[in-house]
């Protein structure tokens, strides 16, 4: 399913009649809204009467950072009117301008989540705040930002289905944008955890180190796109360019290459130049004696390659590229 914030806010809203919560309590529309970077939209949702919400970080050390604070929002009436419209000319409320303008910038899509609960906002907030950092057991602490849609995707790879369930006890389904375009939901009970973990959430180092794999094609697009601004083929945006990076570093693996720098080396060639230059037969056999940890390392194992085939796989690459078949 096509991700639409519009839709899913929508679907959200149809839920609201056909759920109750343990006392009878009314179910209503929330979204959470990653104000990181976006600080004028979080003042205009601040200034704006008659809205109930709260920060996420409001029991985390982040709390201080209010002006660029992640809210979670109780969606008003008004707003839940004119999102199922139809739309009357001059009828808007601060809120969805304010979620219309985030969805028109860059990576705005990835910055609201939206889901039903009757729990309490205040109770609400206490459940999702444990969840914004993680200890491992030698102590050290890291925060885990999961309000952005493209790191929460991460994250459920990343906890145990316990951790999973407890996150999404709370909401009775969870829709958020996926990077391919898609939409995907998170169901959830509706009720709160029946039994609610004290302290900060535990995570093995196992855990920690497949978060920080699973970020790191992340990490090394936009390294390359600082280093080449405007130079990479197609000048992908960061969506386009991390599967690419993916791909690269799939091939890295495959022929041992190791360390940062080897790894962005080999990177920056397979998405600047050709993503197959590997297959070259001057350039495999170089690859063949690399080893990892070798002074000079990677650069040192292709210095023998003439430009004359850099040139000739970035000639092949580019007629594959205007015929469509890369």
């Amino acid at each position: 399913m096509a991700y639409s914030w519009q839709d899913a806010l929508r679907s959200t809203f149809s839920e609201l009649p056909h759920h109750r919560g343990p006392h009878g309590e009314a179910a209503r529309a929330y979204a959470i809204v990653d104000f990181r970077g976006h600080p004028d939209l979080l003042a205009r949702i601040r200034a704006t009467p008659d809205l109930s919400f709260g920060s996420i970080w409001a029991q985390t050390g982040l709390d201080i950072y209010a002006d660029v604070a992640p809210l979670l929002i109780e969606i008003d009436g008004a707003s839940q009117g004119v999102l199922r419209g139809p739309r009357y000319a001059g009828f808007n409320t601060v809120l969805v301008r304010v979620l219309e303008a985030l969805h028109e910038r860059a990576g705005g899509r990835y910055a609201m989540q939206c889901f039903a609960s009757a729990v309490p906002l205040e109770k609400l907030l206490a459940h999702f705040g444990r969840f914004c950092d993680y200890a491992l057991p030698d102590a050290s602490e890291f925060f885990l930002h999961w309000y952005d849609s493209r790191i929460l995707a991460r994250a459920l790879l990343v906890w145990t289905p316990e951790q999973r369930a407890r996150f999404a006890a709370p909401m009775i389904a969870l829709r958020y944008a996926l990077r391919d375009g898609s939409q995907a939901e998170l169901p959830g009970t509706g009720r709160l955890p029946a039994e609610r973990a004290q302290g900060i959430e535990r995570f093995t180092p196992e855990q920690h180190q497949m978060l920080f794999d699973l970020d790191y094609p992340d990490k090394l697009a936009v390294q390359l796109r600082r280093l080449y601004p405007g130079l990479l083929p197609g000048n992908p945006d960061q969506d386009a360019l991390v599967p690419r990076v993916q791909a690269q570093l799939e091939r890295a693996r495959a022929h041992g290459v190791a360390g940062d720098k080897d790894t962005f080396d080999y990177v920056a060639w397979g998405v600047s130049i050709s993503p197959r230059f590997d297959e070259h037969a001057r350039i495999r056999e170089c690859l063949r004696a690399y080893r990892p940890g070798v002074e000079g390392g990677l650069a040192k194992a292709l210095a023998g390659v003439p430009d004359a085939v850099w040139d000739e796989v970035q000639a092949r690459q580019r007629a594959a590229r205007e015929m469509g078949d890369a």
